[in-house]
């Protein structure tokens, strides 16, 4: 008797961590998947279809029970004081820093909360009967199942990482949780900060058991058990209400297969059941309205599961909200109930079994209430949880942060795993603040010792790399500045790419002199092997022209290939190269070239540029502002093409900034140019501009309004297959950079 009132304990549900799992007290193992999110709602239909489809293929791969987790908290602010800039050895990290103290400051005046989404997977204890609901308890002993879905043997390991692939068809990213992940996510939960729950034994914690409420640690916790699910068709989405819950609440949803025989059986003597209530009420002649239509849907679920379309689920589903006091903690809870009657939900508190539903909603994946409902396939899709995302990394680039939830946008755009490159595309009208938006990227890199070579048409940037340090040179004639097409380091970098450099300069030659028919090319081509082949000196352009001077002599090309090898022009396309690009920032000003320079000029620099990043691999952004102007020469655009395709081999990013996306789509290698980058950052445009990239980026109506009518600083980030409204609110130290170099 004494065993039935002993009081129970709380913190040693976990025995320990060890080899990647979490071991429960009675030495069942969890393997704890954390995953990304995804913004559900801003993906085009059959972006939805897609992740839908691979959420029920994911559903049914599985041979044992899994729990999926959401957790939503505030973000803490840390230190929001200014940093001492003599504490700083250099100037990059003191920046950082002020960054740091900026997002904190945004913090504490704006509550912004955090969605974290765990997938638990546990094997099947076939000691138990796992289910417990009133509907599998049968009068005849051979169908009651004692255990369902075996796990054939399996290790959890193996599932987990079968799992990982089926997440990455979804469009989330999934990690499996070592050690330290599960022993802080430990601490998180039961609040003592244990970092090393894998070595120390069970702990027990004092807790305050009430009627509806349980106390630890001195937070407050009240759950709710949802027995009553919304009585019609849903889509997937409909959970995103509760999942934007201003508060700290913790979601668990366990998801337990059943073996389909044992359906079958149980749909066939409903059928019959219902077939003969059926009857009864003809010969009666009264109507029973609760049974009208249950007969037609128990038939179409039971031909579903017979054809292994649909695939049936015992699913409880708990909710839980912490706060710091009781009175804070009932607050939080009548909200969580006026959310849950708008979504057609029926919560309930389990009275007496607060601490059993609290850890049926962590991520423990045991399921301590049994308050389980039969549900099927297309019924347990719609509880799909990744539905918002605001792709909010504890570290990366600071891009702003979400119009829609006030969450902080920070991501590493060199991050292989979620984006096939790194190279961004800003598309926007003129002032909508598209360079500003540019920069502000180029400054987080700064910050995190990324580099950057910028290309600036307007002498925007200037001030913002004099003032960190960069170099910034200005192309023009007369300026003393130069860069040799044959200089030697452009036929060295890559052996696997011995002929790309001559093909470029052929491409120069026939930017300067009009385009080459197939004879010219090939004569050009073989006088230029001949000159570059001359080991005595470094050649330059100018000794191109004079051999074919020396060949043929008054020739259509000699005659325009002279002007632009002597004199001013000269010394700006025909001399050695006198640009050192070891800053960490570096500017090229190209705003005193004439029109008719700009395109052999860039084609040049771009490729320097290109052979500089070849020569030192690491992460550095190429910024080339305008390039809409670029893009009407031919030869530009298939260099940019072959460099946003081959960037990313050498840890580059290619940052191309645009005001008329139409520019783009004119031409089919535009087209291809603007639809590489793995990031679009688009501002406001016009209907017509709007509708272009409707079409190639598959956006939605809702998207297309919001470029239409956005302002100054607002764009839509489209960041691999999320897409996310975000304003860009530079911190102060970069917004004063940014506005002094352009002159404002």
């Amino acid at each position: 008797m004494i065993g039935l009132f002993r009081r129970p304990s709380f913190g040693d549900e976990v025995s320990g961590v060890h080899g990647g799992l979490l071991h429960l007290r009675n030495g069942a193992p969890r393997s704890i998947i954390s995953t990304s999110s995804l913004n559900f709602e801003g993906l085009a239909t059959e972006q939805q279809l897609r992740s839908v489809q691979a959420f029920r293929d994911l559903l049914h791969a599985q041979s044992g029970p899994l729990q999926l987790y959401v957790r939503v908290r505030r973000v803490l602010a840390g230190d929001a004081g200014e940093p001492d800039t003599h504490t700083f050895p250099e100037r990059q990290s003191y920046l950082a820093a002020m960054t740091r103290s900026f997002i904190n400051t945004h913090l504490q005046d704006t509550p912004v909360y955090q969605r974290e989404i765990f997938i638990v997977l546990a094997p099947v204890d076939s000691r138990q009967r796992l289910l417990r609901t009133l509907l599998f308890r049968f009068s005849r002993s051979s169908d009651q199942p004692r255990f369902v879905a075996p796990d054939l043997g399996a290790p959890l390991q193996n599932r987990a990482q079968s799992l990982l692939e089926q997440l990455r068809r979804i469009g989330v990213k999934g990690q499996a949780l070592d050690d330290a992940g599960l022993s802080r996510l430990l601490g998180e939960l039961y609040g003592d900060g244990r970092q090393d729950a894998a070595e120390r034994p069970a702990v027990q914690h004092a807790f305050t058991h009430r009627t509806d409420s349980l106390e630890l640690g001195g937070r407050h916790y009240t759950s709710f058990v949802v027995n009553r699910y919304p009585g019609e068709e849903i889509e997937p989405g409909w959970l995103l209400p509760l999942l934007a819950f201003k508060g700290e609440l913790h979601v668990g949803i366990h998801i337990l297969p059943l073996e389909t025989d044992r359906m079958l059986t149980l749909l066939h003597h409903r059928i019959r059941d219902l077939r003969a209530n059926d009857m009864a009420s003809l010969e009666s002649g009264a109507v029973d309205q609760a049974t009208i239509g249950t007969l037609p849907d128990a038939l179409s679920m039971h031909h579903a599961l017979a054809r292994n379309e649909e695939k049936a689920f015992a699913v409880s589903f708990y909710l839980t909200i912490g706060a710091d006091d009781p009175l804070e903690l009932r607050s939080q809870a009548e909200a969580l109930r006026v959310s849950c009657r708008r979504m057609m939900l029926h919560p309930v508190q389990p009275i007496f079994e607060m601490r059993q539903a609290l850890l049926s909603s962590w991520p423990l994946g045991t399921d301590l209430l049994a308050r389980d409902q039969i549900l099927h396939t297309s019924a347990v899709v719609t509880m799909m949880p990744w539905l918002q995302e605001d792709l909010a990394d504890p570290s990366g680039h600071y891009w702003g942060y979400n119009k829609e939830t006030g969450g902080l946008c920070v991501f590493d755009p060199f991050d292989e795993e979620r984006f096939t490159n790194a190279n961004i595309a800003v598309l926007a009208q003129s002032g909508a603040g598209k360079s500003y938006a540019a920069a502000s990227v180029v400054l987080s890199g700064y910050t995190r010792g990324i580099g950057a070579i910028v290309l600036d048409p307007e002498a925007e940037y200037g001030g913002m790399i004099r003032a960190l340090g960069g170099t910034y040179f200005q192309l023009a004639s007369g300026s003393g500045h130069a860069i040799n097409v044959l200089d030697p380091l452009f036929f060295t970098v890559d052996s696997d790419e011995p002929t790309d450099q001559l093909s470029d300069v052929l491409d120069l030659i026939g930017l300067m002199c009009g385009k080459l028919d197939e004879v010219e090319r090939a004569q050009v081509e073989t006088i230029t092997r001949l000159v570059i082949s001359r080991a005595d000196r470094t050649a330059v352009l100018g000794d191109i022209w004079r051999e074919l001077e020396l060949r043929q002599p008054a020739s259509r090309i000699s005659t325009i290939l002279r002007r632009w090898v002597t004199g001013d022009l000269g010394r700006l396309f025909s001399a050695p190269t006198n640009v050192d690009l070891g800053a960490p920032i570096v500017g090229f000003n190209l705003r005193d070239l004439s029109e008719e320079l700009i395109p052999p000029a860039c084609l040049i620099l771009a490729n320097w540029l290109w052979t500089a990043l070849r020569r030192h691999r690491q992460p550095r952004h190429l910024l080339i502002d305008e390039v809409g102007l670029l893009l009407e020469h031919e030869p530009i655009r298939r260099f940019l093409i072959r460099l946003a395709r081959r960037i990313r081999k050498y840890g580059g990013s290619l940052i191309l900034v645009s005001q008329n996306p139409g520019d783009f789509f004119e031409t089919k290698d535009g087209a291809v140019l603007a639809t590489n980058p793995s990031i679009l950052l688009l501002g406001c445009q016009k209907r017509s501009e709007a509708v272009k990239l409707q079409r190639a980026f598959n956006l939605t109506e809702r998207q297309v309004n919001y470029l239409e009518t956005a302002e100054r600083g607002d764009f839509l980030l489209v960041a691999g297959p999320n897409r996310v409204p975000v304003h860009v609110m530079a911190p102060p130290w970069m917004d004063e950079l940014i506005v002094k170099s352009r002159g404002h």
